[in-house]
């Protein structure tokens, strides 16, 4: 058996013996969440992202993705993504892009939110859209596109009254900008690390579970 289709057993068998639960990565009367299962089998720290990316051979941002849209989830659908995650991971050919279009579906439904008047997040999109057509943005511009994001979040949260809203719409973009930025600078291209981070912060711009939006993205996403 290869180590792709391992996985996905331990995933099918964790799943059907009950052994799933949110809100724990430690076992706890024999249940624990996504990563917390596959860390117990395997002998590491309950929370230890590295090293299940280390026995797997995926991205450990992947993982972090793996369990945001876990936690996320209605129960319903939280048993089989555990299952589904690692079945599109062994289709996975470039993690980068996978990542860069799961964010970009997070982006998009921060932007409705976003009353900005620089429309901050409407410029990371576009800087996510030129990415993925095979035009690298500079890495100036991922620094000017983070700036102006996190300078609107600071804004919407000194309000009287925080505009949740804005605040998560600026910070989706700003977490999806940051490490592109540093990753630019280096030469490479959007980060993978921060597709969970935008993730969870559009969806609390959303005010709703728009967690299997960006499940389906994930699954999607070639």
């Amino acid at each position: 058996m290869n180590n792709q289709a391992k996985f996905i057993d331990m995933a099918k068998r964790h799943r059907d013996q009950d052994m799933l639960a949110a809100g724990s990565f430690q076992m706890k009367n024999g249940k624990a969440c996504s990563v917390g299962c596959f860390n117990a089998e395997l002998g590491n720290k309950p929370s230890d992202f590295a090293a299940l990316a280390k026995a797997t051979g995926y991205h450990e941002a992947a993982h972090r993705l793996q369990e945001a849209i876990f936690e996320g989830l209605p129960q319903s659908d939280r048993l089989d993504w555990h299952v589904q995650f690692f079945e599109k991971a062994a289709t996975v050919t470039d993690w980068d892009r996978v990542m860069q279009l799961t964010t970009l579906a997070a982006l998009k439904i921060a932007e409705p939110h976003d009353t900005s008047a620089n429309g901050v997040v409407a410029k990371v999109i576009g800087l996510y859209e030129r990415l993925l057509n095979g035009d690298n943005p500079s890495g100036q511009e991922w620094a000017d596109a983070w700036e102006a994001a996190w300078a609107v979040a600071r804004v919407a949260a000194r309000v009287a009254e925080c505009n949740v809203g804005l605040w998560a719409a600026a910070r989706a973009a700003a977490w999806a900008a940051a490490r592109a930025a540093a990753r630019a600078a280096e030469g490479g291209g959007a980060a993978r690390d921060d597709a969970a981070w935008a993730a969870w912060a559009a969806v609390r711009a959303a005010k709703g579970n728009s967690w299997r939006s960006i499940r389906d993205a994930f699954l999607r996403a070639e």
